[in-house]
């Protein structure tokens, strides 16, 4: 389990002017990643999950899951699609929790990006997102859940590859050394 979970990864960050910029600049890319999304309207996929992938990545999951719950009221302040939901505030923070849980703190490796990726698909978006989704709209679990899963079961493959490449290509570069102070 110590190659899957980096040690003091319930440490928040220390508050300074760095931290905050950055933040500011991965919510800002949080947001317009999310927006961006590719395909048709029943099977759209958006790029959300790279800026949360690397949210956790160099914040871990308290504070990856406190950016993604803002970057959830942002992206509803700012493009206000349908009514808000205080609930689907819960998946945001599990989602940018579970990707710190996994990806904080190490060099990024296949087992974590898949646990990450299996995780945040299958038991926040598609399980916990359609049980809201159905007791907030009363829609029918069942049916909700079995129309998501082929969309769930095709992305999580996509995402585990693009994650993986994206993080080990800036990596390579070494964009997080000034942010990160390992």
């Amino acid at each position: 389990m110590s190659k899957l979970i980096a040690k003091n990864v319930f440490q928040l960050p220390k508050m300074n002017l760095l931290l905050l910029i950055t933040s500011a600049f991965l919510l800002a890319l949080d947001v317009i990643f999310y927006k961006i999304a590719i395909g048709p309207a029943y099977f759209q996929v958006s790029f959300g999950f790279l800026s949360m992938a690397c949210i956790g990545y160099i914040y871990g999951p308290i504070w990856g899951g406190l950016l993604e719950v803002i970057s959830d009221v942002l992206n509803f302040t700012i493009f206000g699609s349908g009514a808000f939901q205080v609930a689907f505030l819960l998946t945001a923070f599990l989602g940018g929790f579970i990707d710190g849980l996994f990806l904080y703190r190490k060099s990024v490796n296949w087992l974590s990006v898949i646990m990450t990726q299996v995780l945040v698909m299958l038991f926040v978006s598609l399980i916990m997102d359609s049980w809201l989704i159905s007791i907030l709209f009363g829609t029918n679990f069942k049916v909700l859940l079995l129309g998501r899963l082929v969309r769930v079961l095709i992305q999580i493959p996509l995402q585990v590859i693009a994650i993986f490449y994206f993080i080990k290509a800036l990596e390579k570069r070494h964009v997080f050394d000034r942010i990160i102070l390992r």
